[in-house]
């Protein structure tokens, strides 16, 4: 399968990595990834130059990995500067290494051109551990390809159905999509004025009644990253006219790594600006761990079917326009890196 190489994925939780060597898949390649006494994030090809052995199975020592195999020793960058069994160090010892940078709890990886890995194309995710924002976060190893989930997240349509007790409202239905590209990124937003809240909201904000609720998400392929910003408002509130102080807002983040060409990494932030040390309303908050993992089991569930029927024909509705264009767009920037 085709990747857009030229991209940062999200590899890890700031936590994952330490001085324990940590093996992940990542567009089909094998990543180790470790830390140095000074902190610092490495991430290396998990295969010894010499017999192949993965060094994921080996051991930190300070600033450099070394091979639980035979003892070649790595320094940062990936070259080699002890091999135990002689003095002399091969010229051509080396491993592959690859771009990392750590911001707001995820650490990601650049899969392409190490010269064209360029930090501003990585959102800023500042809900994620901003001191004015409640986030819960963890990481899903999921059984299908990575398109499924990223189609998954970008239809709004799917909520009324997969979550009816938490996300799911009629207004979803009702409300067309407004769809924009910028650049290499897509937006889309759905302004629900007096409709029925998702039900996630009104248990966590004891709102009663219609309200003015709101969906708009950011696909950034460069980043492998949807970023959400949805919520709801009283009635008339001037929410769709700029004014947020009297929003109850959800920030949702989901880091779409692919693994393989039928598994994929999910990492995931779910954040609040309201009821900050509000116990009871964490807890409310806290079940939406169960709504992401109902999209977990929608789309693991089309990847059997898929396997099973590889060229069953399938349409298009009105509601598929954001997939559709995420895809193409995806589509086009793989195409490019060809060329």
């Amino acid at each position: 399968m085709m990747y857009l190489r030229n991209s940062w994925y999200v590899t890890a939780w700031d936590h994952e990595i330490s001085h324990e060597p940590l093996a992940r898949t990542i567009l089909g390649e094998p990543i180790v990834l470790w830390r140095t006494d000074d902190g610092s994030a490495i991430a290396f090809e998990d295969r010894c130059c010499h017999r192949h052995a993965p060094l994921s199975a080996g051991k930190v020592l300070g600033d450099r990995l070394q091979c639980g195999y035979h003892g070649l020793t790595f320094d940062r960058t990936g070259l080699c500067v002890e091999v135990p069994s002689q003095d002399m160090v091969p010229p051509a010892a080396r491993i592959k290494s690859y771009p990392l940078c750590e911001r707001n709890r995820w650490v990601w990886i650049w899969m392409g051109d190490a010269d064209k890995a360029d930090v501003s194309l990585i959102p800023d995710t500042y809900w994620h551990d901003h001191g004015s924002w409640v986030s819960i976060g963890d990481k899903f190893s999921v059984a299908c390809n990575y398109q499924l989930l990223i189609d998954i997240q970008l239809d709004n349509t799917h909520s009324r159905y997969v979550h009816p007790d938490t996300l799911g409202n009629a207004g979803s239905l009702r409300h067309s999509p407004k769809v924009t590209r910028q650049g290499e990124q897509i937006h889309n937003t759905r302004e629900m004025r007096n409709s029925d809240p998702p039900p996630l909201f009104t248990a966590a904000t004891g709102h009663v009644g219609n309200a003015d609720v709101w969906v708009a998400w950011t696909y950034s392929p460069r980043a492998g990253i949807i970023t959400f910003d949805t919520g709801i408002a009283e009635l008339n509130s001037g929410i769709f006219e700029g004014e947020r102080g009297k929003a109850f807002r959800l920030f949702n983040t989901h880091g779409i790594t692919p693994e393989s060409d039928g598994t994929c990494h999910h990492f995931w932030v779910s954040a609040r600006d309201f009821a900050l040390g509000d116990e009871l309303v964490s807890e409310i908050v806290e079940t939406i761990r169960d709504t992401f993992l109902e999209d977990v089991e929608m789309v693991e569930a089309q990847q059997r079917v898929k396997e099973c029927s590889p060229d069953a024909p399938q349409i298009d509705v009105s509601a598929d326009q954001p997939t559709i264009q995420a895809r193409k767009l995806v589509a086009r920037l793989i195409k490019a890196e060809q060329i």
